[in-house]
């Protein structure tokens, strides 16, 4: 039956958070947090469902883990960018291949990627790579408008390539399934479309870079004052990345916070040089535009930036937690379940993308785990749960948020 009490409450949060994210302007953190609270409290009033705060608190800590992920790998973004690993490698790439556009244009693309590859959030890549390669593009030819699209799908699509697809993984959490054996499809998925975007995008803009024209789009200062040691840290990541997926038992306690800690360190050893700690003068105003002068201030800077990641985790937590006390999940369940096998389809490639304009991640938590489930037997659950992952990615680009359409404009 359509008609139900579960959909009074789905209806009733997602009209909460809708409120306050558009009107009262609430982050999307707080937005589901608050749209949580009311679906607990109405719920609880209506069909008598348990009034314990401890719900409350399970779905605050339900991503906990992912959280960790997403944390540490920004500190190693902000320690790959602070000691100019990626500068280094940007100038390098289009001194290398500025006679083969195309190519450059694919290693563009694959250098945004790569913070959302490694941190599960398109808003690292926007934020960090996207601003380092948008001013190299704009120079070389390409439109304001292209050279944003260009940083908006890398940025979704790195969200959706290996290591760190969070979608996958939360969609992984609710199917109870484990995050293993996904890289390959993952590749499959998102790099064959990150090629074809960006040279549709860009490549008619742009031209053959002669030695006299490289000065002009790039600092080739960089070049003397670091030298190939300073992409130490990444190799170092992928290595471990590489080892954990071929001896799981030795190196998967390992796991990667750790990971990236470790080759956040480095980072420090090959590059530019900072001391640990700075004693800020206190007289002086801090500009948000004021560079770190210290290891202590990078790594506070990277963890503040990942704060809208936590505050959207706790918040999509908080939602499934309460949306599963009071039976909208099960009714969820049921509706994809019961939909004929062409309107699943259809019923996927509507709603996730939709539902991901509020929150890819709880897009993929609320609507890809009842598709998988609704789809095993049927299909492969890890080609299922990669696919489901890209079409949650796509709400980046979809309203209300559209996040990473609006943060590709900003840069």
């Amino acid at each position: 039956m359509f008609w139900s009490i579960e959909l009074l409450y789905f209806v009733l949060m997602i009209a909460v958070f809708i409120v306050l994210l558009l009107w009262a302007k609430l982050p999307t953190g707080l937005a589901l947090m608050a749209s949580a609270v009311t679906g607990f409290i109405f719920s609880a009033i209506i069909s008598g469902t348990a009034f314990d705060i401890r719900y409350l608190v399970e779905g605050m800590f339900g991503y906990f883990d992912t959280i960790l992920v997403i944390t540490t790998a920004m500190v190693f973004m902000g320690a790959m960018e602070a000691c100019g690993a990626l500068q280094y490698i940007s100038t390098l790439l289009v001194k290398l291949l500025g006679r083969f556009p195309s190519l450059l244009l694919i290693a563009f693309m694959l250098i945004i990627m790569f913070p959302a590859m490694v941190t599960g959030s398109s808003l690292a890549s926007a934020i960090s790579a996207g601003a380092l390669v948008a001013p190299i593009m704009l120079k070389w030819g390409i439109p304001k408008s292209k050279t944003g699209a260009i940083i908006a799908i890398g940025s979704v699509l790195g969200m959706v390539a290996p290591p760190v697809n969070v979608p996958a993984m939360v969609i992984c959490d609710v199917v109870d399934i484990p995050y293993t054996g996904f890289t390959l499809p993952l590749l499959l998925l998102a790099f064959p479309l990150a090629i074809i975007s960006v040279l549709l995008l860009g490549r008619k803009y742009v031209k053959p870079l002669s030695k006299e024209d490289i000065p002009r789009v790039v600092d080739v200062s960089i070049l003397k004052e670091l030298n190939g040691t300073v992409c130490i840290p990444m190799l170092v990541l992928i290595v471990f990345i590489v080892l954990e997926m071929i001896f799981p038992k030795i190196f998967g306690a390992l796991a990667m916070p750790a990971m990236f800690i470790i080759s956040a360190v480095i980072c420090f050893l090959v590059g530019r040089r900072y001391p640990f700690f700075k004693k800020r003068d206190k007289s002086l105003a801090v500009s948000q535009d004021d560079k770190p002068g210290s290891v202590i201030d990078i790594f506070r800077e990277s963890v503040y930036k990942s704060f809208s990641a936590m505050g959207l985790l706790v918040g999509v937590g908080m939602f499934m937690e309460i949306i599963t006390l009071n039976g909208v999940r099960g009714y969820i369940v049921y509706i994809a379940i019961s939909l004929p096998n062409i309107w699943q389809y259809v019923g996927m490639a509507v709603s996730l993308p939709l539902f991901g304009g509020i929150s890819a991640f709880g897009s993929a938590s609320m609507l890809g785990g009842p598709f998988v489930m609704a789809l095993d037997g049927v299909c492969y659950s890890i080609m299922v749960t990669g696919g489901l992952s890209l079409l949650a990615a796509l709400g980046e680009f979809s309203p209300p948020t559209a996040m990473s359409a609006t943060f590709a404009t900003n840069v």
